[in-house]
């Protein structure tokens, strides 16, 4: 699947599923809150209507004799005004009136008496009716009820308000106020219209939106997988051209920059192959060489301890190479593996010194040790430093002027313990002075000169005194002389 089907893909289940819960959300606890809010309202509004009619004509009817038919005309009067159904009971729940029955009502009970007592005393016989507690099991003990269905009466399903009318503590009837659930539920069906109006546009908004990421999103990764195609096919001039100065501009830099690391590695893998193939084949060539002359009798016995000297100076350049190549093989793959102590610095220098006695007489060299103190503590790996201190000197005998003097100072600041070797040779170029640490790097004036080095030493040494968290330096002039620095941790 390409990348563009890929975002698309994902974008679209992501607004679907945003999509279906937004709708669910608005039509399921959205048509519940405005149905129940609806509800909560339409019940307090029926409620104050109830005891404003209750306190206003509920005394006349109840305590002051006025006719059931004329309080009947007056809430007949107040359902219109509020277009609402009132029902009028006695105290059993059987019906006595109706505002949506134009009929004749029952006489009304007047004073004190109780229903089915005329005024004068006589019984009469209860006004015909339903029953209303009997059509709806406890309707009178509630004040709202919902969805209050009386079949005999209406076919649709009300919303009621109970109102027990009362002479002091006597209950006389009560006043049921109601109104059909359908209009409620229509007011709740606009709102839940409105409301999903609402939000398909901004459903309609998002996708939009989301359609936008998606374009964006899709045309950045598929510039971000061309660069990296052509990087992969090793066409590492391939210019990438991200989008805004976003998340996307740093990862197509990081992408290029590892293109450049990447090109870098291969070239370097090129150089490497070439200076191994030359390090290995000029020691080869001249052993074989040599060899072969000797076999053959073109050298004669009498001179052959000339030629295996050759033969033997060779095999210590490959070996030294294969040395080197393997420490810095085990560096790479295993990390320096440091063995640190407390030693004495000066005494190793002492030793390492004495060790190139026979090289400097070859020259007519001098190495002049410069000691602060005439002890000094460092905590470091004494063999690797050991290599470090061998390979600065055994470089500085190699390109120093003949009857000149190499110095090795050693110096205490802050805390740290500097080490200095210097000598009086022929320099590194300006250029060149940056390269010196690279693998196989050798100027051309020392390639000339330097025939047993491997071009590895430095590098080497860099690592070590990193691996310590330590730092070396190089200052050289070119025909005046070079001089390496670093640094040890002073012992405690």
């Amino acid at each position: 699947m390409s990348v563009k089907y890929h975002v698309w893909q994902k974008y679209f289940i992501g607004f679907l599923t945003v999509a279906v819960l937004v709708l669910l959300f608005v039509n399921v606890f959205g048509y519940y809150y405005q149905r129940n809010r609806l509800l909560e309202r339409q019940k307090q509004i029926l409620y104050q209507e109830v005891r404003l009619i209750s306190d206003e004509y509920q005394e006349d009817y109840v305590e002051n004799g006025v006719s059931r038919e004329a309080f009947v005309q007056q809430l007949r009067m107040a359902a219109v005004l509020l277009d609402a159904r009132i029902w009028l009971t006695d105290r059993t729940g059987t019906l006595l009136a109706d505002t949506a029955d134009d009929g004749s009502v029952a006489p009304a009970v007047g004073g004190e008496q109780a229903d089915g007592e005329r005024a004068d005393g006589a019984q009469e016989e209860p006004a015909a009716g339903v029953n209303l507690a009997e059509l709806q099991t406890g309707l009178l003990e509630q004040v709202y009820v919902e969805d209050l269905e009386l079949k005999a009466l209406t076919d649709e399903p009300m919303l009621a308000v109970v109102e027990p009318m009362l002479s002091g503590i006597q209950l006389r009837g009560y006043l049921i106020f109601a109104q059909p659930m359908g209009r409620v539920l229509a007011e709740v069906d606009r709102l839940m219209f409105l409301s999903n109006m609402i939000a398909g546009l901004v459903l309609l908004c998002f996708a939009g939106l989301l359609s936008w990421f998606a374009y964006y999103h899709e045309s950045n990764l598929r510039r971000l997988r061309k660069a990296a195609v052509a990087y992969a096919d090793g066409d590492f001039s391939y210019e990438m051209k991200p989008g805004a100065n976003d998340a996307y501009r740093e990862l197509g830099n990081s992408i290029h920059y590892l293109a450049e690391q990447h090109a870098n590695l291969v070239n370097y893998q090129k150089n490497f192959i070439a200076n191994i193939s030359h390090d290995f084949r000029s020691p080869l060539t001249s052993i074989k060489g040599y060899a072969e002359a000797m076999k053959d009798g073109t050298i004669p016995y009498e001179i052959q301890g000339k030629y295996l000297d050759i033969i033997l100076f060779e095999t210590d350049r490959l070996s030294n190479l294969t040395n080197d190549l393997l420490d810095l093989s085990n560096f790479e793959n295993k990390g320096v593996r440091l063995e640190c102590s407390k030693f004495d610095i000066t005494k190793m220098l002492k030793q390492s010194a004495m060790t190139f006695e026979g090289k400097c007489s070859q020259k007519n060299l001098r190495i002049r040790l410069i000691f602060a103190e005439n002890e000094m503590m460092v905590y470091a790996d004494r063999g690797k430093i050991q290599q470090v201190v061998h390979n600065l000197i055994d470089n500085a005998i190699k390109f120093s002027h003949t009857d000149s003097t190499i110095e090795v100072t050693v110096m205490e600041q802050r805390e740290k313990i500097l080490v200095s070797v210097k000598d009086h040779g022929i320099g590194i170029p300006k250029e060149s002075i940056s390269k010196v640490w690279e693998r196989f790097y050798k100027t051309d004036l020392s390639r000339g000169k330097d025939k047993k080095g491997t071009g590895l030493g430095l590098s080497i040494t860099k690592q070590i005194i990193a691996a310590h968290n330590e730092n070396i330096k190089v200052v050289s002039t070119e025909g005046v002389g070079t001089e390496f620095i670093f640094s040890l941790a002073k012992a405690e």
